[in-house]
C-alpha cells in the first residue's frame, strides 16, 4: 500500500509552492516563475486556505444531512446492525473519497479531509458500538489503525497527530492496568519507546523512499520529543501520579524517584538543544526552547522566590540581553550558525530555475561557487532537505 496520491503530481506541486516562496522574496524573476509553472505542471485542484475551510465547512454540514439520513434508516435495527452499518459507510466513504474525488484530481482541497474525517468517524464509531464503548484497549488499537491508514494514505497531518497519542495511550493504558510497580516506571517505559520511535523516525526520513511523508515524519517527530520531555518532567509526572494513580502526598512528602525526575527536567532539554546545535536540527532547537521554558515554570511552580513581578521583569531583561549577545555574536558565520539572511546571497549569481529544474530532473547541478543543499534537517513545508 502506498499514498492515493500520485508521488510525480504531489512533488510538482511542492516544486511550485517553493518557488513560489522564492519569487515573493525577489530570488527568482516573475518569467522565471511562469517557465517553472509550465514545466511543473500539476492536475491537482488545491485552493487557497480561505476556500479549502470554506468547503471543508459546506462538506461537513452536506455529511451532517447524510448522517442523519443514515440513522434514520438504521435506527430500528439494533446496536449490532447499527454498528455493522456504521463500519460498512464508514469503509464506503473512503472507497469514495478515492475513487470519485481524488482519482479527479482534489489534493487537501478541504472537501477531501471533510469526508476523510467523517469516513474515520463513523469506522471507529462502529467498532466501539459492538463494545458499547467499553473497551479502551480495543477502542485505542482501532484509533491507531484507521488513523494511522489515514495519515498514511493521504498525508493528513492531524490523523498523524491522532495515531501518535492513540499510541501512547496504548502504552499508558496497558502499564497502568498492569498495576504495581509498572505503573511506577511508565515515565521511564515513553522514554524508552519515543526515543526509539524518534531515532526511527530520524532514519526513515534520511530515505529519499519516504520523502513523500516527510511533513507526516516531522510531526512524529515533534510529538515523540515532546512525550520524552513530558515523561522525564517533575510537575507533569506528579500531577498525573495524583490524579490518576491516586497517590497520596502529605506536605513536604514527594514523588518515588523524584530526585531523578528533577535531574531529567534539566538534562532533557539542555540535550535537546545540544543536539541541535551541534547537528543544526531546527526541530530539536525549537523543542528546547519550549522545554527548557516549561522547565523553569516547573521549577517557578515548586520553588517560588516570591515577587513575581521582580521575577519577570528579571527573566525579561536576562533573555533580551541574551538575544542582544546571541546577535552580535552571529554577525559573522560560527559553526554553522549566523544571524544573517545568506539566501538572497547564496543565490544572487545563479539561475534559480535552472537549479530547481536540475535537482529534480536529475541534471547537472548549477554551482555558484559555494556547496549548496546541504545543512541540518529541516521541517520545511513540503519541500525536501535535498531540494
Amino acid at each position: 500500500m502506498t499514498s492515493a496520491y500520485n508521488h510525480q503530481h504531489v512533488y510538482n506541486l511542492n516544486v511550485i509552492k517553493e518557488s513560489k516562496r522564492w519569487a515573493k522574496h525577489h530570488f527568482i524573476s516573475a518569467d522565471q516563475l511562469i517557465k517553472i509553472n509550465e514545466e511543473y505542471k500539476t492536475p491537482f485542484y488545491h485552493p487557497n486556505l480561505i476556500i479549502r475551510i470554506l468547503l471543508f465547512v459546506a462538506i461537513l454540514l452536506a455529511l451532517s444531512g447524510v448522517t442523519g439520513l443514515f440513522f434514520l434508516i438504521f435506527s430500528d435495527s439494533g446496536e449490532t446492525g447499527l454498528s455493522i452499518a456504521s463500519i460498512l459507510y464508514g469503509l464506503a466513504s473512503f472507497i469514495i473519497l478515492e475513487k470519485v474525488f481524488i482519482v479527479n484530481k482534489h489534493f487537501k482541497s478541504g472537501l477531501t479531509e471533510a469526508i476523510m474525517y467523517h469516513a474515520c468517524g463513523f469506522t471507529i464509531g462502529g467498532v466501539g458500538g459492538f463494545v458499547d464503548f467499553d473497551s479502551p484497549q480495543l477502542m485505542l488499537i482501532t484509533c491507531l489503525l484507521v488513523f494511522g491508514f489515514a495519515a498514511y494514505r493521504y498525508l493528513d497531518l492531524l490523523t498523524t497527530v491522532a495515531a501518535v497519542f492513540s499510541f501512547a495511550g496504548i502504552l499508558f493504558y496497558n502499564f497502568y492496568q498492569a498495576g504495581g510497580i509498572l505503573q511506577q516506571i511508565i515515565p521511564f517505559v515513553f522514554i524508552v519507546a519515543f526515543g526509539v520511535l524518534y531515532w526511527r523516525i530520524k532514519k526513515l526520513k534520511r530515505n529519499e523512499k519516504h520523502q513523500l511523508w516527510t511533513n507526516n515524519l516531522i510531526v512524529v517527530e515533534v510529538i515523540s520529543l515532546l512525550f520524552i520531555y513530558a515523561a522525564g518532567n517533575y510537575l507533569v509526572v506528579r500531577e498525573l501520579s495524583v490524579n490518576l494513580m491516586e497517590l497520596e502526598l502529605q506536605e513536604g512528602d514527594n514523588i518515588p524517584f523524584a530526585l531523578l525526575f528533577y535531574v531529567l527536567t534539566v538534562i532533557i532539554p539542555v540535550g535537546f538543544l545540544f543536539f541541535g546545535i551541534n547537528r543544526k536540527d531546527i526541530v530539536l532547537l525549537r523543542i528546547s526552547l519550549v522545554a527548557l521554558a516549561f522547565s523553569v515554570f516547573t521549577f517557578k511552580y515548586y520553588y517560588s522566590l516570591g515577587h513575581t513581578e521582580i521575577a519577570l521583569t528579571l527573566a525579561g531583561a536576562f533573555l533580551i540581553g541574551v538575544a542582544i549577545i546571541l546577535m552580535r555574536y552571529l554577525k559573522i558565520v560560527r559553526n554553522g550558525f549566523t544571524g544573517d539572511n545568506l539566501l538572497s546571497e547564496r543565490w544572487a549569481d545563479m539561475n534559480v530555475e535552472a537549479f530547481v529544474i536540475s535537482q529534480t530532473m536529475g541534471g547537472n547541478v548549477a554551482h555558484s561557487g559555494s556547496d549548496m543543499g546541504g545543512g541540518g534537517d529541516s521541517g520545511g513545508g513540503g519541500a525536501s532537505t535535498k531540494f
